[in-house]
This record gives C-alpha cells, sequence and structure tokens, in this order.
C-alpha cells in the first residue's frame, strides 16, 4: 500500500501546478464582480445552498464541513449527451462510467463508478430521498461494477433538473445503506411559471450513431402558493461499429461461404436505443404558511438492442458440433427410447482424424451434397445456419416511483417531515437471431424456426417510510443553536424473477441424447444446448420473488460550538430482517481559520447490505475468458454448488472513511479545494470471478443422483439436473460473496477561477482533478488473480477535467480537456512482454506483476461548443466532443489472433471507443 510520504509525493506535483496557474490567471485577470449567473462547471458560488450532507437549515457550499460539488442544472442542458451519466463523467473526475458491449444486463443499465467504488456503494436521492434501484444486476460490466445493484439515474432528464449535489464522503450513519463513496442528491426544479423546449440532433465523426432528443419543462401554479413543474424527454439513438470481421468469418468466407452475417459477423459498438421516453412531475402546494403537502415521481421507459457473440457453423459446441463430429439428432428416437441405433451417418470435420462423412461448411458444394443425402429424420443445425449465427440481446426498461410528503414547522421551531415513497424498476429481457438448439427440428413454428425468445424479467421494488424532525437548542456556550436531527425509517425491498416464455428454458427432446442412442452402435449423439442460446430464458426453478425489510433510527447533531469551528455528528441504527443489525457513526468539523481559508475532515463507518436480488440470482451466458470463449454461470451463494466452492450466506460490507481537507478562497474570483480520503472496506460484496467447474466430480452430500450416476457427471450437469437450464454447457461459475477487504485512498482537487475581460467578454475556468488508489489487502481462495488486479487497475488512477467558459455579449463559447491516466485489464494469455501498437502511445510498461495483463497509457480528449442567444429566448448550439475523434488504445490480443473475435480496439476503454460526436441543439425558454 502507499505510504502518506508516497501519497505527498505524487499530489504535490499535480496540486502545485494547479495552484501555480490559478493564482497566475488570478492575478492576470482579477475581477470583483462574480461571473455571469450561466456559467458553467462546479458551482463557484459558495453561497449556495446545499440539502445534502448537512440537516442543518440554510447551510452553504463553503460552510459545508465535507466536500460536495454542486453542478447547476444549466450545465447539465448543456451537454451534448443525452444520458446523466455522462453528463456526470463530464463533470466530475471520480466518476466514471463506460459502454459494455455483449456484456448482457450491463449493457441495458450502464453500471458506473465513483471514488474506485461500484455503483451501489453510491447512494443515490432524489429531493433528498432514496431513489429506488434497478432491477439490472451488472455480472458483467467491469471488474469494478461485476456484481452490484446500484440505481438507474438514466431515467432522469437533465432539463427537470434544477441542480445535482455531490457529497464526496462517507454517509452511511446519516443516510443508511450505500452512502460508502458518497451522495449524488438529483434537486428537481420548482419554479411555478416559464417554459423551456429543447431539440437535440447528432452523430459520431464515423456517420453512425444518430441520435435525436425532444425535451419541454413547464412550471405551472398549484393553488395560489404551489407548484406543478413538469419535464418530458424523448429520445431515438441508433447502434455504432467499430468493429473488423472475425478471422474464422473472414476465413469461411473466402472459403466460399456466403451465408455469413455481413458487413460484421459480430458488432462491437453501442446499442440502438429506441422509445426511450420519461416524464417527472414534482408539486408542492402549501397548506398553511408553516406546512406544505408536496410529491414528485416519475414514469419512464426505454428499449436497447445490442448483439452477442457469433455462433461459429463450424465450431459451435452443442449447437454445430461435438468435439470433431457434427451435431446431429435424429427425429425418429423419442426421449423415452434407450439404447437404439440411429440411421443418421456420423459427420466428421475434413481433417479432424474422425472417421465418417466429411461435413465443412466452407465448402458449399461438399456441404450440399452431403445435407441432400441425409435420410429425412436427420438433422444438423447447418441447415438452419449455413453461415452460423449472431444473437441479439435487449431490454427494455420500465421505470415508476412516487414520493408523497408533508413537511412543515411548530410554533416551537421543531421541524417535521413525514414521507412514504414507492419505487419500480423492471427489466424485460428478450432475445432475437438464435434458437433453442435442444429443440432441434421440433422448433419448428407453421414451417418457420422460433429465432426470437421473451426471456422473462428482473423487478425492482421498494417501499419507504421516512420520520424526520430537526429542532434547534439555543446553548449560550455554542455561536450557534446546537442543531438537532433525528428520525426513523421503515424499507421494504422485493427483487422479482419473473419466468420466461416456455421454449426460452425447456430442455428439448435433443438435450440428453448421449447415454440412449448411437449413430453407428458406438459414437453417442450428442447433448444439446439447453435455453435461448446466448441467453437462456429464467425457469421455474430460478423465478420467485425475494424480499428483505429494515428498520433505522438515527440522530444528527450540528452547530458552530465557537465561532469559526463547526462540528458535527451523526449515529444511525438500522436492524434488517435477513442478517441482523448494524450501528454506524460520523464525526465531521470544518475551522476558519481566516475568513478566506479553512480546514475540513470527517471520520466515519458505513456499510452496504447485500440486495435479495444479489442474494438469489442465476443465470448463464457467454463470456471471453483468457482469450477464449466460455459459457458461463451466476449462482446464489446459497446453492449447493456455491457452498461447495466456500460460498456463505452474503452479509453486510462494513467500511471505515476518513477524509481531510482544505478551503481557500485565494482572492474574490478564486477558490480552491483539497480534500484527501481514504475509504476501508471490509468483508466486501462483489463477484468472485471465475471459477473452473467443467470436468470437476460431484461430490458427496449434494442431491444430484443423475450427475452422480452418470460417469460423465461433473459440477456443470448437476446445476442443470438442480434446474438451471444450459448448465450443463458451463466451463465456470461466479456467484457473489464477502470475502473481499479493500482500501482505496485518493485526492479530489478542485479550482475554480472567474474573470471579467471588459469589453472582451468574461469567463471561468474549472479544474478538477481526482488521483484514486485501490488495493486489495485480502481477497479469499475462490477469487480470481484476474479479478484482484481490474479491482485495482480496472480505472485510471489519474482523472482531470479542465472546463473553461467565455461570454461575449449573446455568444458563449466553451472549451474542456478531460486526461485519463493509465489503466490495465488483467487476465489475457500472450507473450510476458506487452504488446501494443507501435508509436501510438497508447501501451505502457506492465511491472512484472502483470507480465500476462494488458496496459494502456493515458489519453487526452477535447471538446468544443459554441453557443449563440438572440430575442433573448432562442439559444442555437453546435458542438463536438471528442473533437480529435480519439478511439483509444487498439485491442492488444488482435495483434496476434489470440481472439480473432472483431474486436478493434480496447473494451475496458474508461472513455469509449466510438470516436468523436457532433450535435446541434435549439432551446427556448418563455417566461
Amino acid at each position: 500500500m502507499i505510504t502518506l510520504s508516497e501519497l505527498g509525493r505524487r499530489v504535490a506535483p499535480v496540486a502545485a501546478a494547479l495552484l501555480f496557474a490559478s493564482s497566475w490567471a488570478s492575478l492576470a485577470h482579477a475581477q470583483e464582480d462574480s461571473q455571469d449567473d450561466d456559467a458553467q462547471g462546479y458551482d463557484e458560488d459558495l453561497e449556495v445552498i446545499i440539502a445534502t450532507g448537512t440537516r442543518r437549515a440554510e447551510r452553504t457550499v463553503a460552510e459545508s464541513a465535507v466536500p460536495i460539488d454542486v453542478i447547476a442544472g444549466e450545465e447539465l442542458v448543456q451537454m451534448g449527451t443525452t444520458d446523466f451519466n455522462d453528463m456526470l463523467r463530464k463533470t466530475v473526475p471520480s466518476y466514471n462510467v463506460e459502454r459494455f458491449p455483449i456484456s448482457d444486463a450491463a449493457s441495458v443499465v450502464r453500471p458506473a463508478t465513483m471514488r474506485g467504488l461500484p455503483p451501489d456503494m453510491v447512494l443515490v436521492l432524489v429531493n433528498g430521498k432514496r431513489r429506488h434501484r434497478s432491477g439490472v444486476i451488472a455480472e458483467l460490466g467491469g471488474s469494478l461494477a461485476a456484481g452490484s445493484q446500484g440505481a438507474d439515474i438514466s431515467s432522469i432528464p437533465a432539463l427537470a433538473v434544477k441542480q445535482v449535489e455531490i457529497l464526496r464522503d462517507g454517509a452511511a450513519a446519516q443516510y443508511g445503506s450505500d452512502a460508502i463513496a458518497g451522495v449524488i442528491n438529483f434537486i428537481l426544479k420548482d419554479a411555478n411559471d416559464g417554459f423551456a423546449v429543447q431539440a437535440r440532433t447528432g452523430e459520431y465523426l464515423e456517420g453512425d450513431g444518430a441520435l435525436v432528443q425532444f425535451a419541454a419543462n413547464a412550471g405551472l401554479p398549484l393553488g395560489d402558493d404551489g407548484f406543478a413543474n413538469v419535464t418530458f424527454q424523448w429520445v431515438e439513438s441508433d447502434a455504432t461499429s467499430r468493429s473488423q470481421q472475425r478471422t474464422d468469418a473472414a476465413t469461411l468466407i473466402e472459403a466460399g461461404n456466403t451465408a455469413i452475417p455481413q458487413p460484421y459477423a459480430q458488432v462491437w459498438g453501442a446499442p440502438k436505443y429506441e422509445d426511450d421516453y420519461n416524464l417527472f412531475i414534482n408539486a408542492g402546494i402549501q397548506l398553511t404558511e408553516d406546512q406544505e403537502l408536496y410529491g414528485f415521481g416519475n414514469v419512464a421507459h426505454r428499449k436497447s438492442t445490442g448483439g452477442f457473440f457469433y455462433r461459429n457453423p463450424n465450431s459451435r459446441s452443442g449447437v454445430f458440433t461435438n468435439g470433431d463430429l457434427r451435431a446431429i439428432v435424429d427425429t425418429n428416437i423419442e426421449p423415452a427410447d434407450s439404447g437404439l441405433v440411429s440411421n443418421c451417418p456420423v459427420l466428421v470435420s475434413p481433417g479432424s482424424g474422425a472417421s465418417g462423412v466429411p461435413l465443412d461448411p466452407a465448402a458449399v458444394a461438399a456441404d450440399a451434397a452431403a445435407l441432400a443425402n441425409l435420410p429425412a429424420n436427420c438433422f444438423v443445425a447447418n441447415q438452419f445456419f449455413p453461415g452460423g449465427y449472431t444473437p441479439k440481446f435487449g431490454g427494455e426498461v420500465d421505470d415508476a416511483s412516487l414520493v408523497m410528503g408533508l413537511r412543515g414547522e411548530l410554533e416551537n421551531g421543531l421541524g417535521y417531515d413525514f414521507s412514504g415513497s414507492y419505487g419500480r424498476n423492471a427489466v424485460a429481457f428478450f432475445i432475437g437471431n438464435t434458437w433453442n438448439p435442444s429443440l432441434g427440428p421440433d422448433g419448428v413454428v407453421n414451417g418457420e424456426l422460433q429465432t426470437e425468445f421473451d426471456l422473462g424479467s428482473y423487478i425492482q421494488t421498494e417501499t419507504n417510510f421516512n420520520a424526520d424532525f430537526v429542532y434547534p437548542i439555543e446553548i449560550d456556550a455554542f455561536a450557534s443553536p446546537l442543531n438537532v436531527a433525528f428520525g426513523a425509517e421503515y424499507r421494504d425491498e422485493v427483487f422479482q424473477i419473473v419466468i420466461g416464455e416456455e421454449n426460452s428454458w425447456q430442455a428439448g427432446d435433443f438435450a440428453f441424447q448421449s447415454d440412449n442412442f448411437y449413430a453407428d452402435g458406438v459414437t453417442p449423439l450428442p447433448n444439446l444446448s439447453i435455453g435461448a442460446h446466448g441467453f437462456a430464458g429464467f425457469s421455474p426453478n430460478q423465478a420467485g420473488s425475494f424480499g428483505r425489510s429494515n428498520v433505522a433510527v438515527y440522530t444528527e447533531l450540528e452547530a458552530d460550538v465557537v465561532e469559526d469551528v463547526t462540528v458535527a455528528a451523526a449515529l444511525r441504527y438500522e436492524d434488517f430482517e435477513d442478517f441482523g443489525n448494524t450501528t454506524n457513526g460520523k464525526l465531521a468539523a470544518r475551522w476558519a481559520l481566516t475568513d478566506a481559508f479553512a480546514l475540513r475532515g470527517s471520520i466515519s463507518t458505513g456499510f452496504r447490505a447485500p440486495t435479495p436480488g444479489q442474494s438469489n440470482v442465476t443465470k448463464v451466458s457467454t463470456i471471453v475468458l483468457d482469450g477464449q470463449l466460455q459459457q458461463t454461470g451466476q449462482i446464489p451463494p446459497t446453492n449447493p454448488i456455491a457452498r461447495f466452492l466456500g460460498a456463505e450466506p452474503l452479509g453486510p460490507a462494513e467500511a471505515e472513511n476518513f477524509s481531510a481537507g482544505l478551503v481557500w478562497d485565494a482572492t474574490d474570483s478564486l477558490n480552491l479545494t483539497l480534500d484527501f480520503f481514504q475509504i476501508e472496506v471490509t468483508d466486501r460484496i462483489a463477484a468472485t470471478g471465475q471459477i473452473e467447474i467443467a470436468g470437476e466430480p460431484v461430490p458427496p452430500g449434494i442431491d444430484c443422483p443423475l450427475a452422480q450416476a452418470d460417469p460423465q457427471g461433473n459440477l456443470a450437469t448437476c446445476l442443470q439436473e438442480l434446474g438451471i437450464p444450459g448448465a450443463a454447457d458451463l466451463n465456470s461459475v461466479a456467484f457473489y460473496t464477502n470475502d473481499f477487504n479493500t482500501t482505496t485512498r485518493g485526492v479530489d482537487l478542485v479550482a475554480t477561477w472567474a474573470a471579467d475581460f471588459g469589453d472582451a467578454g468574461n469567463g471561468n475556468l474549472t479544474a478538477a482533478w481526482n488521483w484514486t488508489e485501490t488495493g486489495v489487502d485480502d481477497a479469499g481462495s475462490e477469487v480470481s488473480r484476474n479479478r484482484v488486479v481490474e479491482l485495482e487497475h480496472f480505472n485510471p488512477r489519474n482523472r482531470g477535467i479542465f472546463t473553461y467558459n467565455h461570454f461575449l455579449g449573446d455568444w458563449r463559447f466553451m472549451a474542456r480537456a478531460s486526461y485519463y491516466g493509465d489503466w490495465i485489464v488483467g487476465g489475457f494469455s500472450g507473450d510476458p512482454t506487452p504488446r501494443g501498437p507501435d508509436g501510438t502511445g497508447y501501451t505502457l510498461d506492465c511491472d512484472p506483476s502483470h507480465f500476462n495483463d494488458e496496459c494502456y497509457g493515458s489519453q487526452w480528449l477535447f471538446d468544443l461548443e459554441g453557443a449563440y442567444t438572440f430575442n433573448d429566448t432562442w439559444t442555437a448550439v453546435a458542438g463536438v466532443q471528442n473533437v480529435f475523434d480519439e478511439f483509444g488504445p487498439i485491442d492488444q490480443s488482435n495483434l496476434d489472433g489470440t481472439i480473432g473475435s472483431g474486436t478493434v480496439y480496447a473494451s475496458g476503454n474508461p472513455f469509449g471507443y466510438d470516436g468523436g460526436f457532433w450535435y446541434l441543439r435549439l432551446s427556448a425558454y418563455f417566461d
């Protein structure tokens, strides 16, 4: 682990450089007045009132004892992107999110990380109320996020948001589970008048990924003293492709197979989004001068469709082949029959050395003759898919929430807030351009093979009831009243797995042939894969509802104990019905040494409760592991095989947070904050990484009589016997575990500067830098080495964002530079020396402990935007994100053909590999 002296050595040059640059700029362009109200970036107005991290009324950014960033809504709507994840990535350097193609549910709801911790260690609030989780559990989607179940913030339209408050500090003692890395609070607009409309279009510089967006916001009066603020947004965007033809597909095309998918057998890129709409309503009405009835909620929907791995007609086991033999079936044989000899010939791959009738899909004429000579009762998958196939996977997300409450203040000064909320996020999965191989020709319905399947759904629902109170107490010894906050919370959450259509998961007549049927009296007919190939539907044994409730009580104290010294303390007790109780505390302080300089710090404990979904989810998918395509399964830690492999029922992850920092108002126009943080997480919940089970015998004590009686039986066939469709094909499994201890250290540096250039206009600059390092202190034996490497290196350790806005009359100009430091993808086999494109600057020399990993160097990206406002109402904007069209590092595995799966760029790229994106936007605001 890095020492404090080493920490200082690494951070000091960056801090000095920013301090020098900002101070020089301040001296050169100092001015008295604050910049334009429409300025972009972190809100440098330290008098902005905040609602996050404190329950003390009228607290400002400057008075906060912990670091809080306030991002104005004006900045969010100016972004070239429409996804809130990307907006935060371009604003907060410790916030990382990327796009994960061919990553199952992680391509439907993108997992994001903050301060080097997964999405479900960041608490998301809307108007200070807990936002429900997504139904997606990101089994894939990068090692940092693997196994996480966070909130889906993509369903929040930027036009609905007044400001975003980001608390960069542990806050579980204040808000409960998940607030280990921090809190993101979306404050909705509450105006009762005005109307805004926005239209946007754009596409990538490569000519794909076209985007269209329409959004509108209206403030309406509600009674004499109330408001209803309504926002609607609709977006659609096309898919992108940054692919090359797969090596195996290109070989088949050269040999004359004209049925190979074109232009690419497998596509790497962003999915297609359609029917993407969301509606947000925020409302409140004053019942009396001291009492308000409020409510807010949303309805949202979107559909995304992406791709999976290509199924090669020469080699895909369980579909086209069984080793050197072709996977042929005999429709005359009934499952109840036993020991029969089929009249179907043994089909073999040429050059394999096996005896039989050669069948090579590349030899088109020979294939046609061999297939034409098959008896009518004999069937092989090449008859349906002569060029193989690539499944198309996607999901439809339906999100809804409703929060209602009553708040006010009694005559004695006691403030109260009673609220109830309900949130639901449902993800219905579907797959197309595939089939259920175990059905064979029985999958033909009305003369057509079924190639599309409804796979079932994940549904997350949460119900919360809160009673919150605040009471200021005058204490003569203190410089301010003692603010006493206390309250209670009840939360109930349910994770539901909804069964898919029967053909998506059932074992057809040709699932288990090898024990009973023979093609030549000796050679067994092969077992064919069960379920929709690529992502089997959820079976009755997988489906169910899994719930958990908890209750909590808390108290929080805050006061200026003496002039210029603020102290805050919090204590929270929670009791969960599944794993017991936990108590967490926090102590924070701020000391203003001068009017311009203050120190701040905090120490706290925290926790994250395992979700019912993490404890119960089961699924099968296809991944690339060490350069090889493999079937893998996610099983619950309570599964008997998971227990055999070392799993235990999940408990809470526990954390200890420490932060220390400074706030310096160097001049009227220059502000700087510097914060160090350390987060130690024990019993961290995450996926184990892949544990090989192929060929492993079934141990005694597991109830799998068929697998145990079969000489060929193993843990994979036992899983299938336990009700997981397609499990017999598995090479490996993973499950969620508490068997991680990590320490994350980092530094956040933020400088804001404003200048008045007289007739040349005025401008503001925000410079934000984050350094974060995570070390795995301890991991159980079931945790793979590659998993550890990527937990420590998946995100760049250094990220910087520098944004300058210049205002000149009706014109506004923006320039942004984003820096991404070195990063490593673990686990690929190869030469001891890291490989990479010569001369591109992308290759980073790994140290000896990473000789089999892919290491990549740093990268700068630049964005430009120009805007013009006319008639004080309409604003036209043109911009380009990633103006130099950077795609990131080349996928090193393609340099020596170890994978040949059609990738061009590294899939772990932290800024994506779609390249530059241009956009046009027209907006109007009417009073």
